[in-house]
């Protein structure tokens, strides 16, 4: 079987027909089309899921804003335990260590005075010499009746000597050698009798010599030279130069290079004063001045009716600065033991009872608390009683807060 006869299409045929386009692809813009519809549905629905939450999240928002506002808003703090070093400070005024008011141990006139007020003498420093021409004279006497007792004695014992050898030869009797003994006896008491009133009468003349007992200043001088003095001081009359000075002595003198500060301690600090314990006293008069001193004494026991313990702090005055009675404020320092609780004095509620504070609860309820007070420190202020470490407290609560209200707690500290 012979093959087909092969076809030859002619030229002018084949140039005279097109050749057929190639199939294209899909355009791009229709590729476009579809991804933007897909998203749009997408974002439709994200809408359709999200939007009704954020909604509502805003009406929550909304209204807890709301009720917010009409919460009273307040400030807390927390109680603590105070840290720093516990003392107390109590007023007291300065005192001389030493005061004497000198007085005439000798009546007399006064013949010279050697210082007034202010004058700074040293122990056994002469102040003023005191003529007594009476005493002088009883002296003189007392030295011839001294002397003539002792004549009589010397001649009381030659007597007894003689009359116990004449008793070994019987010459005389024991009656006699008896009586000479007792002449012997009674010569030896008026001898030492004697003495005695002379030793008397020197000592009064050594008080024409008036001398200051102790170092320290003068601090009233109430005699001028020719004034009469006695023993109850002054009788021609007194020039008081000092206020505060015994009546009728010649001077007052106080020693000053220490000074004591007289405190009384309140009950509750009282059993934590121990003698030793360091001091710290200020005093308002000369401020940026601080005195250290120490606890010299303690009274032992308290007042019955105050019910405090009586303590003495003394401080060094070397240069004399410090006055005595000028006003100063002590500050004891207190012995270890458990910090008290402190707040600050602002979140106290002062009412007609006794003080309260205002606690706040985890729930953000208040309710109002009594508490004890200890001390008071200004700007903080001790509690002994009623409340407890970590408890929360409103500050400066609103007059109007009423038991068992909500709050809303602004901040705290």
């Amino acid at each position: 079987m012979s093959a087909a006869p092969e076809i030859v299409e002619p030229l002018h045929a084949r140039k005279g027909r097109r050749r057929a386009a190639p199939t294209s692809p899909r355009p791009r813009s229709t590729k476009w089309l579809g991804g933007g519809i897909a998203g749009s549905v997408l974002a439709a629905l994200l809408l359709m899921g999200i939007a009704p939450r954020i909604a509502q999240r805003q009406r929550l928002a909304a209204a807890a804003t709301a009720v917010a506002v009409t919460l009273p808003t307040v400030t807390v703090t927390t109680v603590t335990r105070d840290t720093s070093p516990s003392s107390v400070s109590l007023p007291g005024a300065l005192t001389a260590v030493q005061t004497a008011a000198i007085y005439a141990r000798t009546p007399g006139y006064v013949r010279r005075r050697y210082v007034d007020i202010g004058s700074r003498v040293r122990a056994g420093q002469l102040l003023a010499d005191i003529d007594a021409p009476d005493l002088d004279q009883q002296v003189a006497q007392a030295r011839g009746v001294v002397a003539q007792t002792g004549a009589a004695l010397e001649l009381a014992r030659a007597n007894l000597a003689r009359w116990r050898a004449l008793a070994l030869d019987s010459a005389v009797t024991a009656q006699e050698v008896d009586q000479m003994q007792a002449a012997f006896n009674e010569a030896v008491a008026n001898a030492q009798s004697a003495e005695a009133n002379l030793r008397r009468l020197v000592e009064l003349q050594a008080y024409e010599r008036v001398v200051a007992p102790f170092a320290g200043v003068i601090t009233g001088r109430n005699v001028d030279a020719g004034a009469l003095v006695g023993t109850a001081g002054g009788v021609s009359g007194t020039l008081t130069s000092a206020s505060g000075s015994a009546p009728g002595s010649l001077f007052t003198l106080l020693q000053t290079d220490t000074l004591s500060v007289y405190v009384t301690v309140p009950e509750d600090n009282a059993a934590a004063v121990t003698i030793g314990k360091a001091a710290v006293v200020t005093l308002p008069a000369l401020p940026g001045d601080t005195l250290r001193g120490l606890v010299a004494r303690t009274a032992g026991s308290l007042d019955a009716t105050a019910r405090t313990l009586l303590t003495e702090v003394r401080v060094a005055n070397p240069r004399g600065v410090f006055l005595p009675g000028m006003y100063a404020q002590v500050q004891l320092a207190l012995g270890a033991g458990s910090p008290p609780l402190r707040l600050p004095a602002t979140a106290l509620v002062i009412r007609d009872g006794p003080p309260q504070v205002v606690i706040v609860a985890p729930d953000s309820t208040v309710r109002y608390q009594t508490v004890t007070i200890g001390r008071d420190l200004g700007s903080w202020v001790e509690v002994t009683g009623g409340l407890a470490q970590g408890t929360h407290i409103v500050i400066n609560p609103p007059t109007d807060l009423q038991d068992g209200a909500r709050v809303r707690v602004a901040s705290g500290r």
